[in-house]
Formats: C-alpha cells, structure tokens, sequence
C-alpha cells in the first residue's frame, strides 16, 4: 500500500516556493514499490564556499520527525525575522545554513524506525565498534525483521550516501562546520552527544566540542537544559553515521568540523500523554500542538547560538596553548582515564 508522502516534504516546497532566499535542491529520490521520495535541502544565508557553515539534519529515523519540524520552524523564523533583523542579515551575509530536514522520507511515510529496507541508517556506515556489548541496540546483522539491523555495512545506503557527498563537498571548503543531527530518543532529559560512539577513545579535535560546551554555559547560565556528553557515555555502536563522517573529513580537510547529535528525551511529552505508549511512532514525538511549538521554541537558543559561534569564528581562532588548556579540561570532564 502507497504511504502518504510526508507532510514535511510539501513545507519544505511550500517555503522554496514562497522565499526567494531559499535555495532547494534534491540530492536523490529513493524508490520503494514503483514510488519515488525525494531527499532534499535547503540552503540559506552566504553563498561564498569557503563560508562558515551550520548544518541541520532531521528524520534519519523515520519516527523521529519532531527533528524535521524543528528545524523547519527555525528556518521559517530566520525568513521572517530577515524583514526587519539587520544583525541577522549580516550573520547570514557571512555564514550558510544548509538544512536536510527528512533524510529518511521513507521511514517517516511508513512510521518506522528503519528506512523502507529496514536498514537502521544509524547503524549503516562501513565502521565498526571496537568492543561493543553484544546487543541488538549496538547494531545487528541478523535480520532486517529485528530492530537496530545494519543492513550491508560495506555499502551505505541511498540515503546515507546521498547525505553525505553533499555535506562532504561542503566542509571540504568551508572554513568550518558545525552539524547539528536531530532524534528523540526514550529519554528523561535532553542529550548533546558528540563522536565517538564506536569507541571510547577522545577524538583528535576534543578541544573543539569542549570550547562549544563551556562558551554555552557560561552564556547561558540558567540555561541547564541538556545534558553534554561523548555519545559512548550511553552506548557504543557499529555504524554510526557521524563517526564515519568526522573520520571522513578529517581525512580530506583541516577545517573545523564539529558533528553534534541532539538526542530529545520523550518520556518529558509521554508523562504527560500516557495514551502515547499505545503507538511506536508516538513514543517519539509529542502529539499535542502546544507541545509540539513548545519543543520547537525550546530549542532555539542551542541554533542561535551555533549560528554565533560560526560567525564569530570560534573554531578557527584556537592557538596551540588554547587548543592544550581545552583539552585538559575536557578529558578531566569526560575521559579522566586518559
């Protein structure tokens, strides 16, 4: 049976449509059962390449397209607030937002975690953990019937290669990137997770992700909303995507590149709604309207802010004392073994 397309996909069209300073492009069409979704992109803001650039990626889990609706209701904020916002239009003069808000439209049309396939496209890139437990949740190759299946792991799928040429081609000019992954996870408060999950080793540019946290504490002080962390703090994991892409980029460009995971807890809407329990696909998404602008204010600050750091250039202005005094305090915070 032919699944609805998304409703995500017709806003995407409707604001490419409707604000000229928008750029769409399709960076392929997935075909399932003699249909074809497309996955597409949104650019707005500097269209120099070597620009600092803020990418915004939702819905690679197809039940999880709270992600989606975030970053289109920011985008829609930035349109309208271009009208009379002159700071806002200097920021994007000098920084591109690039935005890929359903790269799963599949998953989201069928109400699955997976793609149509049944391929986990969190668990698909060609990188293996390097000691995981032995569960199903770290990445199984069993069966695309049981939940968290890799699929081939030699060969990414459509989507996830889809997505990742275009993000490459970007950061191997732009002067840096910040990524920013949309999920809604089972949780009880909200996560920003950085690589690596396959391991538990700190990555090569550890001073980076620890400059983004402290510059947004100390600015935010009451702002105590998430909690900041190595994503193998939780779990390790075959095939996780942004792994595979910082060890990606790191191995073609220099240029700051800083893969962020913000993972929303859902059980903070599902308390509120038990009847959500009674439905996978609600387990990760608030169902009632005012829930749904609450979480989308909810997280405007974190964008906003991401935005500052690229035009202030934060990443690129790091001396080697700076880069040493950063790290020491990040791994006393996150890896004190090491």
């Amino acid at each position: 049976m032919f699944a609805a397309t998304p409703r995500e996909l017709g806003h995407i069209h409707e604001y490419a449509e409707r604000y000229s300073e928008l750029s769409l492009s399709t960076l392929t069409h997935i075909e399932h059962q003699g249909f074809e979704m497309p996955i597409q992109q949104l650019s707005l803001g500097s269209s120099h390449p070597s620009a600092p650039c803020l990418i915004l990626t939702g819905s690679i889990h197809g039940v999880e397209r709270i992600g989606s609706q975030i970053i289109l209701a920011f985008i829609r904020s930035l349109l309208k607030r271009r009208q009379w916002d002159s700071q806002l239009n200097d920021t994007l003069n000098k920084i591109r937002i690039l935005t890929v808000p359903v790269v799963n439209p599949w998953g989201v049309a069928l109400k699955t975690r997976s793609n149509h396939r049944g391929v986990d496209l969190m668990r698909n890139a060609p990188i293996t953990a390097s000691n995981p437990r032995y569960q199903l949740h770290a990445g199984q190759s069993i069966s695309p019937k049981l939940p968290w299946y890799r699929g081939n792991s030699a060969k990414m799928e459509q989507e996830l290669i889809a997505v990742s040429n275009s993000i490459l081609k970007t950061t191997q000019s732009a002067s840096s990137t910040i990524v920013l992954d949309l999920h809604s996870g089972f949780g009880t408060r909200d996560r920003l997770w950085f690589p690596f999950a396959h391991h538990n080793r700190p990555p090569e540019t550890l001073h980076q992700f620890y400059l983004i946290y402290s510059q947004f504490r100390k600015s935010f002080p009451h702002y105590e909303l998430y909690q900041f962390e190595p994503q193998w703090h939780q779990y390790t994991t075959h095939g996780d995507f942004w792994d595979w892409m910082y060890l990606r980029h790191y191995q073609q460009s220099t240029s700051p590149f800083v893969p962020l995971t913000l993972e929303l807890g859902s059980w903070l809407w599902v308390k509120k709604n038990p009847m959500q329990l009674l439905s996978f696909s609600q387990l990760f998404h608030p169902t009632k309207p005012h829930r749904i602008k609450r979480v989308q204010r909810r997280h405007s600050t974190l964008l906003s802010y991401l935005m500052q750091v690229l035009y202030n250039e934060l990443l690129t202005q790091v001396n080697n004392n700076d880069r040493l005094m950063l790290t020491k305090k990040a791994k006393k915070l996150w890896y004190p073994s090491y």
